[in-house]
């Protein structure tokens, strides 16, 4: 839902009535994940996707009926059969999928405007949504004993916050039962993991925008005025100051942890190394740096002498990227943003390592 929520908001803002359609279960091969959320409006505007394409018609005009008689639906959508036609609904990729279809009225929906606060502040939140067809209800917990709204029953209630406290820290879904079926959807948001970018370089534009769009937040730590300026003017945050004084800060502050990446663009050993050392004592996610195969050789001599083993040292993508072949600065931030993802969707098999771009 998180794609969507900002306009979401918007239309809550505008009074807009509009049905809301969440993927609150899959099985097998299915296009998006539990959680993707799909929007109509009276109009028929659509926001969102739940399949990408095989189920999305149906889901559109169930969202229609649901906005014309109030009446919330579960619907399960299995795979398309073999005799299938081109406009039979089904899911081609033989996965099924679970949609909860619910009336999102203008008035008494608090909950909506409060997970969207949370979410756009990058505050960690879970929203739990109760799976009646006689109605919906709603439940927003936030950090620190907060909520917004009920699922209408005390049980229900401590069950799901209790649920969507112990999945905060990385986040997830959750089916629950209150009575012999499942009828609570609990989605949890954690604050969004820290991408650190060392330097500003023509690279770290274009990385900082892909790894916006990944779902980080990009900080750009940058000890060089003028450079600092740039980044500013372009929208990033910065962190003033040697990056490996941000990275010890960033640390202390709980902001660096195994989720948080950070990537090297410096490829001068007085920033790199230091900074180097920092980030593989946070144990962060992900961890690459630039540089060409005298420079990573040299900085891998640098990063021993400093007393970092062989598997602290392994713990480097460096040179850094996965190898697209690309030189421009848009090619080597896709080629790292490539990487980061394929580390973290798959830590043992990040890809092969060789140079990406130029360096030096």
């Amino acid at each position: 839902m998180l794609d969507i929520l900002p306009q979401l908001a918007g239309w809550w803002r505008e009074s807009r009535p509009f049905a809301l359609a969440t993927l609150v279960d899959a099985a097998g091969s299915t296009p998006f994940p539990v959680g993707t959320a799909m929007a109509v409006d009276g109009e028929g505007t659509v926001l969102g996707a739940i399949s990408g394409g095989c189920v999305d018609s149906d889901v559109a005009a169930t969202a229609q009926e649901v906005l014309g008689d109030g009446r919330p639906v579960l619907r399960r959508y299995g795979p398309a059969g073999p005799d299938s036609g081109p406009f039979d609904v089904g899911l081609t990729c033989g996965g099924t999928v679970t949609v909860w279809t619910e009336p999102v009225p203008p008035d008494g929906t608090r909950w909506l405007p409060v997970l969207a606060e949370a979410v756009g502040a990058g505050r960690p939140v879970a929203h739990a949504v109760r799976l009646h067809d006689t109605g919906s209800s709603h439940l927003v917990v936030l950090p620190g004993g907060g909520r917004e709204g009920s699922l209408g029953a005390g049980e229900a209630d401590l069950d799901a916050e209790a649920t969507a406290r112990l999945l905060l820290p990385e986040g997830g879904t959750a089916l629950l039962s209150t009575g012999p079926h499942p009828d609570v959807f609990v989605a949890a948001h954690p604050a969004p993991p820290l991408l650190a970018i060392v330097t500003w370089t023509p690279v770290a534009g274009p990385l900082a925008r892909i790894g916006a769009e990944l779902g980080y937040r990009p900080v750009v730590l940058e000890h060089r005025p003028v450079f600092a300026a740039q980044a500013r003017d372009a929208g990033v945050e910065v962190l003033p100051g040697l990056p490996q004084t941000a990275l010890r800060t960033l640390r202390g502050e709980g902001r660096l942890d195994s989720r948080s990446a950070v990537v090297v663009l410096t490829h001068d050993a007085r920033i790199d190394v230091p900074a180097l050392l920092e980030a593989v004592e946070a144990g962060v996610g992900y961890l690459g740096a630039t540089g060409s195969a005298a420079t990573v050789q040299d900085r891998s001599g640098r990063l021993r002498d400093a007393g970092l083993d062989e598997a602290g040292r392994s713990a480097i993508h460096s040179p850094i990227g996965l190898p697209l072949g690309g030189r421009t600065p848009a090619e080597v931030a896709t080629a790292i943003a490539a990487q980061l993802v394929a580390v973290r969707v798959s830590p043992r098999h990040p890809g092969p390592r060789r140079a990406v771009g130029s360096g030096c």
